[in-house]
Formats: structure tokens, sequence, C-alpha cells
């Protein structure tokens, strides 16, 4: 007996084969990497000695982009790609103690999204300034800052995402 074209024994065979495809593309899928254009370091800019609460120092971040893709900046206009954030959160002993300094953007109109829009290539530097709360504990603490971001290539944006920094730093007796 014949059904669509196939004898009724090949269907089994047929039905084994697909079922073995499909498993080796979904193996495929599974083992492949997630795209990470952008690296993200931290360090921090301390004083000779263990800091006090109150005192100031700066975090730096930089970002190092691979070739063909550009990490978008601070200032975007509206309807175009995510602008970047970079934020300490609030439940630690440090506080962002004014405006962050970056390096310089590459203003250009984006096809992506057809606008003018600011990012960077190849690498970025972000210096965050810090100050030490006037709760903190003595000892050794991390400053946290978290960077929500998006990155595109000239085929491709990905969705935005957020990074989670830390530095360790030493906090002396009040």
């Amino acid at each position: 007996m014949r059904i669509c074209g196939f004898r009724r024994t090949a269907i089994p065979a047929l039905m084994a084969m697909l079922l073995m495809l499909g498993s080796g593309a979904m193996v495929g899928v599974s083992n492949q990497k997630p795209l990470e254009p952008i690296k993200w370091s931290i360090k921090a800019t301390l004083p000779d000695k263990s800091l006090k609460p109150g005192e100031r120092f700066a975090v730096q971040l930089t970002a190092k982009i691979e070739e063909g893709w550009h990490l978008y900046s601070t200032e975007q206009p509206e309807g175009g790609p995510t602008a970047m954030r970079v934020y300490l959160p609030s439940e630690q002993p440090f506080e962002q103690a004014g405006t962050i300094d970056s390096s310089e953007p590459t203003v250009v109109m984006d096809p992506n999204f057809n606008l003018m829009t600011q990012y960077y290539e190849g690498q970025a530097t972000f210096t965050i300034p810090v100050k030490v709360a006037a709760s903190a504990a003595s000892g050794k603490s991390e400053v946290k800052i978290n960077v929500s971001f998006q990155t595109c290539s000239d085929e491709l944006c990905l969705p935005p995402k957020t990074v989670k920094l830390a530095v360790e730093v030493y906090l002396a007796a009040r």
C-alpha cells in the first residue's frame, strides 16, 4: 500500500531520519555561544591609603569592542537605539559623586535607525566619580557598577543587556 507516494514500510525509516536531522539541528543550536562583542573591565583609582567615609575616588570602566561592532553612547535621540546607562546599585556603601566622564563618541547617521546616533568603536573608557557613604563599615568592600547597553553591527542589533561589574576597595575605620 502507498501513502503519499511512499510505501507504508518506508514511513518509519523516513520518520527516524527526520528525527535524527531535527535533533542534530537542535544540538547545533544549543552549542552556539551567544554573541558577546563587548568585553568590559573595571578598575578603581585609589589613594595610597584605605578610604574613609566621605572620601571620593574614581572607578574606570573600559569597553573593548570587537571590530565591526559599535556600542551606543549615553545620549541617543528618541526612536533610536537604547542609550547606555551606567549606575551604582543602591544597596552598597558607595554613591555616584558627579558626572561620568567618557571617551568622545562618533556621531553619524545610523542606517539601522535612520537617525543621527552616537556610538563608540574599538574601545571606550568611562570614569565614574564615587563617594564613600558616611555609614560605610571598615574593611574590604566591593564597588558595584551596572552597565545597560545596546550594541549593533552593520547587519545586526543585539537586544539591550545589563552587565554587573565590581571592584574591591578597602575602607578605613571612621
